[in-house]
């Protein structure tokens, strides 16, 4: 065994407790061959780094999708405003089509025979999605004279809508409300899912038709208006002004529990989500604009309240059950009552946000 002397001790120790001392340069002087990260054979853990995250997914389609690529991608281009009338009649053209051929398989099926039969017996969009609404919002009387007036008034009404659906502008609406529907809601396969069975969209479309005939003015029409309000939110629970004006591409997700103003004003690529009120404060406006504007490209949470003669800026979010109140500035997310929050600075994450509240 060999021994040191005290001075020989403190010299060998010296570097090895420097070594340690954190914020101190390592005492080399007197053992230069001194191996002071293997000592002992202890290895040094393998520092890994973690690999670049990767880019964030397009959005989900999912893997079963009835509809070809070809389309998809004609569906995603298209400009809910800009596009032309040609362009919109095209695109029509084209969703008819797809319906079509999603529809043929329902006809082996005597439970869904009829339902295949409502989209293979139309040669035009307007004419199926007519067809599919007018079914829905004409009362059923049993009786034999009642019989006589529903299918009188099913076929008044069913006409009306044809051709309200065939004019250049609904007919836009129609096409960037279903295009709307399908991309924005993984849980459709295909274009037939939301034009047969989505409430949200029915919902919307019967009031394009109320609207119309609100605008053409006149008791009757205004009337049979108010008729289709009072039939919409009957069935679907969704109460929609036909005063109101509302833009193209527009989805109510799930749609029960929703509620429009006569004066509120929405623009173009919404994402509506269930409970959603625009609606008033309640004080006296005296004939003055009382329901909020919501502005282009935004989101509305479940169980958000917008209320009074306030603007939502285009490109904005309002989380779930959130009130506003008061004006909300373009590109801003509000949560809460009325608590403004921003987007982090470097965040690009398009599908991933995080904010600081």
């Amino acid at each position: 065994m060999r021994f040191f002397t005290t001075a020989q001790g403190i010299a060998l120790l010296l570097p090895l407790v420097t070594h340690r001392a954190p914020g101190r340069p390592t005492m080399l002087s007197g053992y230069p061959e001194f191996d002071y990260e293997n000592v002992g054979n202890i290895k040094k853990p393998v520092q890994v780094t973690a690999p670049p995250p990767p880019p964030p997914p397009p959005p989900y389609r999912p893997a079963t999708s009835l509809v070809p690529a070809s389309l998809e991608i004609a569906l995603r281009e298209f400009d809910f405003a800009s596009s032309t009338d040609e362009e919109v009649a095209a695109i029509a053209a084209r969703l008819m089509e797809q319906l079509k051929r999603e529809a043929e398989p329902l006809s082996g099926s005597p439970l869904t025979a009829a339902l295949a039969d409502r989209i293979l017996q139309h040669e035009s969009l307007p004419g199926a999605l007519a067809n599919v609404l007018a079914s829905k919002m004409v009362r059923k009387d049993h009786t034999s004279k009642g019989t006589e007036v529903s299918r009188a008034e099913a076929a008044a009404l069913c006409e009306t809508m044809k051709s309200t659906y065939a004019s250049p502008a609904v007919l836009r609406a129609v096409v960037a409300d279903l295009i709307k529907c399908f991309l924005v809601d993984p849980a459709a396969d295909g274009l037939l899912q939301p034009m047969l069975f989505f409430k949200g969209f029915h919902a919307l479309q019967v009031y394009r038709v109320g609207h119309m005939l609100w605008e053409r003015g006149g008791a009757a029409d205004q009337a049979a208006a108010l008729l289709l309000q009072s039939r919409v939110s009957e069935a679907f629970s969704i109460d929609i002004h036909p005063a109101a004006t509302i833009g193209n591409g527009v989805m109510l997700d799930h749609g029960t529990g929703v509620v429009i103003g006569s004066t509120a004003v929405l623009g173009d690529d919404i994402y509506m989500l269930h409970q959603v009120t625009l609606g008033a404060t309640g004080k006296p406006t005296f004939g003055a604009k009382r329901h909020p504007t919501v502005g282009s490209g935004c989101v509305l949470g479940a169980s958000s309240t917008v209320l009074g003669d306030v603007t939502v800026g285009d490109g904005c979010t309002v989380g779930a059950s959130a009130i506003v109140t008061r004006d909300v500035p373009d590109d801003t997310t509000v949560v809460g009552v009325n608590k403004l929050v921003q987007k982090k600075e470097g965040e690009t994450d398009e599908y991933t946000w995080y904010y600081d509240i």
